[in-house]
């Protein structure tokens, strides 16, 4: 229940951003639209505010788990006409027909007379497409009292929910919070008589232990690293009983979520025995010095979740006065970063998946014990290798599919458990899934966020870095509050987390490019938790789909066996024909299209989104046959919220809409050539641009002013203007976001000294490669000049790598 109040907050934040401050507001002359943005706010503001009291308790009351939901489906139509509202103020800025506050908000007969220029823009409108874009899209039109009737409804649904949703908190929050998360103890003893593929790595600790690195003078801190269901508490206990003649103390303490150093304390000195002379009244720290001082001991702390770096030394202080050779502790943990802030480790092993063959050994001991196996069951072979290549090596899930299969050695059963993956089903403490899902639930909010998305890619789909950040930004889950950080850098730094964590694997290529993928199991549970809001099709499971009005997210996967006879494509085609019954297509905020044959669909595609019109993200992968988006998306040039559009193309995909009249968008990704867009010289109006990855050159000759696109962080070249085409050397100034790699070419079109010191490249902080280049065909050169031009665009100190090509001047710049 935490995680539903955490969203329904971020909900509410994501709608209250456009009006922050009282731009929008003010945009908006009308009393009677001004005074529904203010009433709209102040229910916003009043359901963030009643939440807030209770976004950090766990609550498990299903009656407000519906409430909370509901108010989160009215917070993302609040989010949807606020976002329209901002659309169309900024169109109006943007062409000259904004009317700031002061010149209006003063008195009715303003009013009338602002409503009176917004009438005739209206009717004007009705005679002619806007000169600024194309006979393809026309200029949106802007309609006041329909605007202002979404509003009150919001406002009068809202009313209710957020006093029903109080009243009920406030009943919950009287109640005695209970601990969080109650996880199963565990002990030294040995559950599992026999451990399969980890000889090696358990035979290289005990030696270290008894005689080897680990047997060294102070305390050593050894850390074993791996996800949930890996086998680390088995691993350990077989390592504590081997090693049990080496110690003169062993203690086993399971942490779990609750790290408090005291308690913790207090457990190590109940199992650590008492010593003569020991000193009266003494707090545990000192008894627990007292008593190891001279012994050599085994500390095991199983089950580490938390990585508090104050704690965590207060925990180790006494420990490490012990004055004996080899002492040793053994943390295990989901979570890397859990021992490591500070120093505190001095060794870490990570657990990996088991290999096949040891890992089919230990399926075979879960599912037939001491019986030899498939002697008697020849037929259960294959599917047994199927549902083995399911589990992907995790020890925990091997133990729970060897519960559900070998109480029903049958053929039926078995296949049964495989269509249906019935493991995922299992909800015990010692169940696969539950131990996944522990670890979801144990993340802060955000990163929930970034990784339920995966549930929309196909299984074992290879993420960029980049690719998954640019995703984010358009999705607003990244967190822009911090202004010293860009919204890359915080894309990053969750990506790390959720890999430290265990939620993706980073996997290094030949090329040195990093690419992260999410393995079967846990994209299962993104498919799992993310089920309310995302939703993924295939032909295994259209028909199947239910009636899912709150899904906001959709991807679509055609695979090659859905063409491969006209059969098979009529019947998946009239599967698809059903989502209109089964989705509320106007509420979608997302649709990917995945599979080089989806351009096939493109007719059905344009019955089902005919009513998309509140799309945030769109992404179309590696058609087969050529379309054109307008084809597919026939509300396309009026989806006033895009703010992430990836097209990656294998054949001809055209986009025909004015693209310029996107306001919203923050990331447009076509890179390969065969994507012809229609993009005007207007495009600095697209001042939300974060990332403009676009192959096709002449970009120069779009626009004038690249200084407008202030946020803009990718910007393949920077040609120095002459005449009418290029930038000016100042608009650089202005790209404060700017980074990772620019080149500026034709530096000797830049005629004045001065206009070269504007570029204040040293500001640059992010760019850690630059390419600075004059024509090297140019008729006329002027040493003197050109060594100016150099020594004034001196970068930052974080640069990393510099081309200078085409110089002609004599010397070298003085950085």
């Amino acid at each position: 229940m935490a995680t539903t109040i955490s969203a329904a907050v971020w909900a509410l934040r994501k709608a209250l951003a456009p009006v922050t401050d009282d731009l929008l507001k003010n945009w908006a002359a009308s009393d009677s639209l001004g005074t529904n943005i203010s009433a709209l706010k102040t229910e916003l503001l009043r359901a963030q505010g009643i939440l807030y009291t209770a976004h950090d308790r766990v609550i498990a009351n299903p009656a407000l788990k519906e409430l909370l939901h509901m108010l989160r489906q009215l917070a993302d139509k609040a989010e949807d006409v606020l976002d329209e509202l901002d659309y169309f103020r900024i169109q109006d800025q943007l062409d000259s027909t904004y009317h700031s506050a002061d010149k209006h908000a003063g008195g009715c007969i303003c009013g009338l007379a602002f409503n009176a220029r917004h009438t005739a823009r209206a009717v004007a409108n009705k005679l002619k497409f806007s000169s600024a874009g194309n006979l393809h899209t026309p200029k949106l039109k802007f309609d006041r009292v329909e605007m202002s009737k979404r509003m009150a409804d919001i406002v009068q649904q809202l009313d209710p929910i957020c006093a029903k949703v109080k009243e009920i908190l406030d009943l919950e929050l009287r109640k005695v919070q209970p601990t969080q998360g109650i996880r199963p103890k565990t002990t030294p003893a040995i559950i599992e008589p026999k451990i399969f593929g980890r000889n090696v790595e358990k035979k290289n600790i005990v030696d270290g232990i008894t005689h080897g690195k680990y047997y060294a003078d102070g305390l050593t801190v050894l850390q074993i690293v791996g996800p949930g269901g890996i086998g680390k508490t088995t691993f350990t206990q077989h390592i504590y009983q081997e090693v049990k003649s080496s110690f003169d103390v062993m203690i086993w303490i399971c942490v779990s979520l609750n790290f408090d150093a005291n308690r913790l304390a207090q457990e190590i000195l109940r199992q650590t025995p008492k010593v003569s002379g020991e000193k009266e009244n003494a707090i545990e720290e000192e008894l627990i010095e007292e008593r190891l001082k001279h012994k050599r001991f085994l500390l095991v702390l199983d089950d580490v979740w938390t990585y508090e770096e104050d704690g965590w030394k207060k925990l180790l202080a006494p420990f490490r006065k012990g004055e004996a050779r080899g002492n040793m502790v053994i943390v295990t943990t989901r979570i890397p970063e859990a021992a490591t802030v500070g120093k505190i480790v001095d060794y870490s092993i990570e657990l990996n998946r088991l290999g096949t063959e040891d890992f089919m050994h230990l399926f075979e001991a879960y599912v037939f014990g001491h019986q030899q196996p498939w002697k008697d069951h020849p037929e259960l072979l294959d599917v047994g290798k199927e549902i083995v290549g399911k589990l992907k090596g995790f020890p925990l899930a091997a133990k729970t599919v060897g519960r559900l299969l070998r109480s029903q050695l049958t053929l039926d059963n078995w296949t049964r458990v495989l269509e249906s993956k019935e493991w995922e089903l299992q909800t015990s403490d010692h169940d696969i899934m539950p131990a996944l899902n522990l670890s979801y639930d144990y993340l802060p909010f955000h990163l929930q966020q970034c990784f339920f998305y995966g549930a929309l890619f196909p299984e074992d789909y290879e993420f960029g870095s980049n690719e998954l950040v640019h995703l984010w930004t358009g999705l607003d889950i990244l967190d822009s509050s911090d202004q010293r950080k860009r919204l890359e850098d915080v894309g990053l730094c969750y990506l790390n987390d959720l890999v430290n964590r265990g939620f993706f694997k980073k996997n290094v290529k030949v090329d040195g490019s990093a690419r992260y993928i999410m393995h079967d199991l846990l994209h299962e549970l993104a498919v799992k938790v993310s089920s309310s809001e995302c939703l993924s099709i295939s032909s295994s499971n259209v028909r199947y789909i239910q009636s899912s009005p709150s899904v906001r997210h959709l991807s679509i996967i055609i695979d090659e066996r859905d063409v491969n006879d006209r059969m098979a494509f009529e019947e998946f085609k009239r599967d698809l024909s059903t989502l209109e019954e089964k989705l509320k297509i106007e509420n979608l905020q997302t649709v990917m299209l995945f599979g080089k044959h989806h351009g096939c669909f493109a007719k059905t595609f344009v019955d089902i989104f005919a009513e998309a019109k509140s799309l945030r993200v769109i992404l179309l992968s590696e058609p087969l046959y050529g379309y054109i988006v307008e084809d597919v998306f026939c509300s396309f040039p009026r989806l006033v919220h895009l703010r992430y559009l990836r097209i990656i193309p294998f054949a001809m995909v055209t986009l025909t809409s004015n693209m310029s009249r996107f306001y919203h968008l923050r990331v447009l990704d076509v890179q390969e050539r065969n994507v012809p867009i229609d993009f005007p010289r207007d495009v600095s109006k697209l001042a939300k641009l974060n990332h403009y990855i676009v192959q096709e050159r002449g970009f120069e000759r779009r626009t004038s002013d690249v200084g407008k696109l202030e946020l803009l962080q990718d910007l393949r070249s920077f040609m120095v203007k002459k005449e009418n085409i290029g930038f000016e050397m100042r608009q650089i100034s202005r790209l404060a976001e700017f980074g990772v790699s620019l080149r500026i070419h034709s530096i000797e079109n830049a005629e004045r000294q001065e206009e070269v010191n504007e570029a204040k490249l040293i500001h640059k902080t992010h760019i850690q490669k630059l390419m600075l280049e004059w024509g090297i065909d140019r008729p006329n050169k002027d040493p003197a000049k050109e060594d100016h031009a150099l020594e004034s665009l001196q970068p930052h100190c974080n640069l990393l790598e510099l081309h200078i090509g085409g110089h002609g001047g004599a010397t070298c710049p003085s950085w």
